[in-house]
């Protein structure tokens, strides 16, 4: 009984299994017509000369713009067809009538291999505006994006050709063009040449023109959207050094002991001829006395310049190099020195019960105040510190005053304080 289920379950499997081979090759034999329909055909506008030659432009309605197109033909034929291969167009000769407003066109629909009888396109007819015809001439700018070129290099000049274009195209819209963009690709790139750049043109809001946008406008001087940029490679060079020059005069009693800045050094990227005279000056770029006046100060102060505007010519920054030099100028009184001494020589045996007392800054800056002399002869191990953390019982960042205790004949000019965390000691975190 088993074996005879079996045997009628198999046969039924074979006999779909012929049956669907049959159905194969008879549609493949027989290649049925049939019918497909293909939604949102964008439609183009064909033959605007025959308005423009009235100054005006057609335009497309914005949601009329799509047309649906049925196609009747062969599964061998459908099956080679989509969306993509489907041209609409809207002649502009063919307008139903020049007294509407706006102007209905009916659309013809180009399908290969499919004859005009096969084709059905919904709705037949679309409406088209039309806007006056205008002209302006915009200045192209170059831009390379997030593109860079190769490690040890950086873009010094853009050259645009041609450097202005002339744009045609509804007046509407050429009223709310802001800028037109040559979208340049540098990368890996590391030697100067000239490179083909298609063209951008952005609205007053910033924004791209759309593609149907782009259709209405003709860009004459560039072929295909496109011109030409040069580009202007510059050699990266590192490791520059900043130098600043003071004026004025400090405080009576007072005198400026030192200037640094933040960063010490910097990366810039110039022409061959301009690096050789940056390296004849000691590859030493300065801040100019101008930039920093230490006139009536008898304290320390910080000073923030832009160094890009003291460049020299055909230098400027590498990438991601900040401009902002943070300008540092110590303020001493006379008869003074100013004593760095690591964090280490710090004595920190006073602590708290069940507390540690990390000290976070690396160094802490001691000045004393003494005759010329003696300040020559103090030397940094004769200068000792302390804290005493004893205390304190509350856990976290603090600041603490540091004992300074100096040789005879020595002054301390200000207190120090040195960042100190405290927490729970070992002990304290095994009792908890």
């Amino acid at each position: 009984m088993k074996r005879n289920l079996m045997n009628k379950f198999t046969l039924k499997i074979l006999s779909l299994a012929v049956a669907i081979l049959l159905w194969l090759l008879v549609v493949n034999i027989e290649d049925p017509v049939r019918s497909e329909t293909y939604w949102e055909v964008p439609v183009t506008i064909v033959n605007e000369s025959y308005l423009t030659s009235d100054l005006r432009i057609p335009l497309l309605v914005e949601g009329s713009d799509t047309v649906t197109v049925r196609i009747q033909a062969e599964s061998s034929v459908l099956r080679e067809i989509d969306r993509d291969s489907i041209t609409a167009e809207a002649d502009m000769t063919q307008i139903i009538s020049m007294d509407t407003t706006p102007y209905m066109v009916p659309v013809r629909v180009i399908c290969p291999g499919v004859s005009d009888e096969n084709i059905t396109v919904m709705p037949a007819n679309i409406p088209i505006e039309t806007d006056d015809l205008t002209t302006q001439a915009m200045t192209i700018s170059a831009s390379v994006g997030n593109t860079r070129p190769e490690s040890g290099y950086e873009v010094g000049k853009l050259t645009v050709n041609p450097e202005k274009v002339t744009i045609s195209g509804p007046e509407d819209l050429i009223s709310k063009l802001d800028r037109v963009v040559a979208d340049v690709d540098v990368s890996s790139m590391d030697q100067s040449g000239s490179i083909s750049a298609p063209l951008h043109i952005y609205d007053k809001n910033g924004d791209e023109l759309t593609d149907t946008q782009m259709s209405y406008l003709n860009l004459q001087g560039a072929e295909n959207n496109t011109v030409s940029v040069d580009v202007d490679l510059w050699r990266v060079k590192t490791d520059i050094n900043i130098q600043v020059e003071s004026s004025g005069t400090p405080e009576d009693g007072y005198q400026v002991s030192d200037i640094t800045t933040v960063p010490n050094t910097l990366s810039v990227a110039g022409t061959e001829e301009a690096l050789k005279e940056l390296e004849d000056n000691g590859n030493t770029i300065t801040i100019p006395a101008s930039e920093v006046d230490v006139s009536g100060k008898n304290a320390d102060f910080e000073q923030t310049v832009d160094i890009e505007d003291l460049l020299p010519d055909d230098i400027m920054l590498a990438r991601d190099i900040s401009s902002s030099v943070i300008v540092s100028v110590t303020i001493l009184p006379y008869d003074s020195k100013e004593y760095v001494i690591p964090s280490t020589k710090i004595d920190r045996s006073k602590q708290p019960e069940n507390m540690t007392a990390v000290i976070m800054d690396d160094s802490v800056t001691v000045r004393v105040r003494g005759s010329d002399e003696d300040l020559e002869n103090l030397k940094e191990d004769d200068i000792k510190l302390s804290i005493d953390t004893s205390k304190y019982t509350k856990e976290g960042e603090q600041e603490v005053p540091v004992n300074v205790t100096l040789p005879e004949g020595y002054e301390l000019v200000d207190e120090v304080t040195v960042r100190v965390n405290l927490t729970p000691s070992a002990e304290r975190q095994s009792e908890e």
